[in-house]
This record gives structure tokens, C-alpha cells and sequence, in this order.
């Protein structure tokens, strides 16, 4: 595979990014109608929007925490929090994409050197 091949999420994680990206333009949209209808302090509701964001983002960058985040924002809605472990946490290439690379038990290392020292030592 290539670089850029490997750079981008399975189907089931963009699947997940794309359904926390939208919710947070919605949100973002119904904020802002309600500032320009003159809702004032409503509209810090836009704040709100960093948390699905942060999360479509962390997907996206294949952060595990996020994936955490992910399956527990879904928790009142029990059917998006289904989907969400079905997304994430079942298929192979999900779970793949949020694992560090190992090879023999050593971490590949990105810029090509033997072994990821960031990773080795727990930074990164």
C-alpha cells in the first residue's frame, strides 16, 4: 500500500467521521439561527458543536480516546451508541486503525528508521 493509502481511515471510521461531522454542522447551523433570530446567549449552543467535532477529528487521526468518545456520546441514544461499536469497535480494520503499527513487537516508525522511539517510550 501506499503512504497515502494508509493515511486514511477504513470505511467504517470515515462512515463514524462522517456522522459526528454532520452533527456537528447541525448544530453549528441551529446556533447560528438562533443568533441571527436574536437569541443572544443561546447562541454559545455553537460551542457545543467542539465536542462532535473534536471527535470526528480524533477519529479521523485515528485516536483511540476518541473512539472511546465516540461509542460513549452515543449512550442516551442506545441505538447510536450501537452503531457506534459497530463502526469501531467490530470490524478489523477499525480496530486496526486504532493500534499502533507493530512489526515483531517493535513499533515501525514512520520516517523509516528501524524503530518509533516516541512510541517506545510511551509519547506518542
Amino acid at each position: 500500500m501506499t503512504s497515502d493509502a494508509t493515511r486514511r481511515p477504513p470505511k467504517p471510521v470515515a462512515a463514524a467521521i462522517v456522522f459526528y461531522a454532520l452533527f456537528a454542522a447541525a448544530m453549528l447551523i441551529f446556533a447560528l439561527g438562533i443568533a441571527i433570530a436574536g437569541g443572544g446567549w443561546l447562541a454559545l449552543l455553537g460551542l457545543v458543536t467542539l465536542l462532535p467535532g473534536s471527535v470526528a477529528l480524533g477519529l479521523w487521526q485515528g485516536n483511540r480516546g476518541a473512539r472511546v468518545v465516540a461509542i460513549a456520546f452515543g449512550f442516551p441514544s442506545i441505538v447510536v451508541s450501537i452503531v457506534m461499536i459497530l463502526l469501531l469497535a467490530v470490524p478489523k480494520s477499525s480496530r486496526a486503525w486504532f493500534t499502533p503499527d507493530e512489526v515483531d513487537g517493535r513499533f515501525i516508525d514512520e520516517d523509516g528508521d528501524e524503530e518509533d522511539e516516541e512510541r517506545m517510550a510511551g509519547r506518542g
